[in-house]
């Protein structure tokens, strides 16, 4: 009976770890998603910044994990959080109203049919106008390097804007 007692309270102390340390495991405030792009696009002229367009669908563990993994934690990160301004893109939503860059009303759907977003998860880098600053980043790529396509994108993104910029 004693070693049964010892056996419990071991598991119900490695149980209590397992669960604290889930616990303690940051969690990062979700994306944002778009309302009106060419007030954004106005922000980040005022900010000198690229705007990110994350494309997502509810139904797809790729974004999801995308998201929780990589985007939400890149959004407040010290190095690339005040680089970028990030929004998301619902791609399969035809009745989530949408303000595009040039001001035309739309939904996040026909938004992402414009920009022939087929596959998801799909981050684009583009400028106050919605042109691309970067090669769009196209599903999960690699997961164990995502971070790195992803401030590689951001760096590529304020570089052609700097250069436009001194045009």
């Amino acid at each position: 009976m004693k070693n049964f007692l010892q056996r419990c309270g071991l598991g119900i102390l490695i149980l209590a770890c397992t669960v604290g340390a889930a616990r303690a495991q940051p969690r990062f405030p979700p994306l944002d998603f778009a309302d009106d792009l060419a007030a954004l696009g106005t922000l980040a002229v005022a900010r000198g910044t690229p705007v990110m367009l994350v494309f997502t669908r509810p139904d797809c563990p790729f974004c999801r994990r995308a998201k929780k993994d990589h985007l939400e934690p890149l959004r407040v990160s010290e190095n690339y959080g005040a680089k970028i301004i990030i929004r998301e893109i619902a791609a399969a939503d035809h009745r989530l109203a949408l303000r595009d860059f040039d001001g035309d009303l739309t939904t996040h759907g026909e938004f992402a049919r414009k920009h022939a977003v087929r596959k998801v998860p799909t981050v684009m880098v583009v400028d106050a106008h919605g042109r691309l600053l970067a090669e769009p980043l196209i599903g999960l790529i690699t997961p164990d390097f995502y971070n790195l396509y992803l401030e590689r994108a951001i760096d590529e993104g304020r570089l052609r804007l700097r250069s436009r910029a001194a045009q």
